[in-house]
């Protein structure tokens, strides 16, 4: 499962962050938190995360702005990210999958965000 993968979540939402690290963390990952865009230069460098959970929406960047940055820089263009957002526009997803997210989520139940990261996780360890 986990095997102790370090998920980093940048959401502005304190209390959704809370319900991201309480079931991440009971899935056995390691959480990371960032609550906006310039918190997440500091917590790639701290946490080294294995994955990135990005809000599409944040109060000093745009979600797919960032997304754009971290696909392009040799540093960190290695880490899978999945888009969470509150919408559920197919034009936004395609933007997303278009800009290198593995997926996007809508934002619902955590344990389907854990679900989706548990699958991306199994399907990385395969081999080739």
């Amino acid at each position: 499962m986990s095997l102790g993968a370090r998920i980093l979540v940048v959401e502005d939402d304190a209390s959704l962050q809370q319900l991201l690290k309480r079931n991440f963390e009971r899935a056995g990952y390691v959480v990371a938190q960032a609550f906006n865009g310039a918190e997440l230069d500091r917590e790639i460098r701290a946490a080294a995360p294995d994955v990135i959970v990005l809000d599409v929406t944040l109060p000093d960047a745009d979600g797919r702005d960032l997304l754009s940055k971290l696909k392009q820089d040799p540093k960190t263009m290695g880490i899978p990210v999945i888009m969470w957002s509150g919408g559920d526009a197919e034009s936004e997803r395609r933007i997303a999958l278009d800009l290198g997210a593995e997926d996007y989520v809508e934002k619902g139940p955590a344990s389907e965000l854990v679900l989706k990261i548990e699958r991306l996780l199994f399907r990385l360890r395969m081999p080739a």
